[in-house]
């Protein structure tokens, strides 16, 4: 009985539960951390609607609002943001009451009731907003452009009117952080918004972007020429750069050849203008011809009309030349 004792004993001493509660202790501190991490992110926030201007962004958040979803507001870019498990049920609300309606319509303002008694300056200036709006939807489509504005300087016809104002456009463009556009991408708008207004010339379109800088250059001739024949030399450099490194990296190793060439070309352009005439041709260079009437003339004469037109009264046909004499037969 004493050995029995003394075993349990060694075996109770043997027991120690401060290491588990050690354990225990570690797990609830570390799900403790999580649930205040958790508690102190909120919600998984999701994108409703992005590129928000004022006007909808007040409407969407008092939508919202009423409808008891919570919600966050981006300072920087305006995005509102929901709860990722909220999304579709807060665009479905929203899309129920029309929103958001967005900043410009486009043509869809001629679907709408003009109403009575709308005047025909209301409608013009009604058909130039959509024509403004559609042309700014199709260049933000760009990759490079977030937004873009488009203003239009059209004159009205008149009969009365003789020298009228040519009709201007100005384009504004609000570029992506880090997005640039090149000269061909700023031709192309030009182009576009030119080929879209009657009697609009392209010389006459204006591109602006969000610093101020002026992107569109005057339309010349020989600033043209001028950059299509940099452009060309730029071409043949990075050819010639390309050739030389193909030739000797395999011989000297990668990374150890650095070509630089310099292109430069002959771009003048020389007109020439002459006239040859060759003495030994047999091909008429001149001819005149003179034409003399009168009195001394060889030709016809006399006073103009019938009478001049009819033969002389009592002439006489001469009889026909006798034949000539026959040799005498031998």
């Amino acid at each position: 009985m004493a050995n029995e004792s003394s075993v349990v004993v060694a075996r109770a001493a043997a027991f120690n539960p401060r290491p588990l509660l050690l354990l225990i202790g570690i797990a609830g501190a570390v799900a403790a951390g999580v649930a205040v991490m958790l508690w102190w992110q909120g919600p998984n926030w999701s994108l409703l609607y992005g590129n928000l201007d004022t006007n909808d962004a007040g409407q969407v958040v008092q939508a919202l609002q009423t409808a008891g979803i919570k919600y966050k507001l981006s300072e920087d870019t305006g995005a509102v943001m929901v709860s990722a498990d909220q999304v579709h049920a807060a665009r479905l609300k929203l899309a129920a009451q029309g929103l958001p309606e967005g900043s410009s319509s486009g043509l869809d303002l001629i679907n709408k009731d003009s109403g009575i008694g709308v005047s025909q300056f209301m409608e013009s200036a009604r058909y130039q907003y959509a024509l403004e709006t559609e042309l700014a939807r199709t260049i933000s489509s760009l990759r490079s452009v977030a937004a873009a504005r488009i203003h239009l300087a059209i004159t009205q016809q008149s009969a009365f009117v003789r020298d009228r104002h040519p009709v201007s456009a100005s384009v504004f463009l609000q570029l992506r952080p880090g997005g640039r556009l090149e000269a061909e991408q700023v031709q192309a708008i030009i182009h576009l918004v030119a080929s879209s207004i009657p009697d609009l010339a392209a010389d006459q379109v204006t591109v602006v972007d969000q610093q101020g800088r002026l992107l569109s250059s005057p339309a010349s001739a020989q600033s043209a020429l001028q950059t299509e024949q940099f452009a060309a030399a730029q071409r043949i450099e990075d050819s010639y750069v390309q050739r030389i490194e193909q030739l000797l990296v395999p011989l000297v190793g990668a990374g150890k050849v650095r070509a630089q060439v310099t292109v430069d070309l002959e771009t003048n352009d020389n007109e020439e203008s002459r006239e040859e005439y060759k003495p030994d041709s047999a091909i008429v260079r001149s001819e005149q011809t003179s034409l003399q009437t009168g009195p001394g003339a060889t030709g016809a004469g006399g006073v103009p009309g019938a009478l001049t037109n009819q033969p002389p009264a009592g002439g006489t046909v001469p009889p026909p030349p006798p034949p000539p004499p026959r040799p005498p037969a031998r």
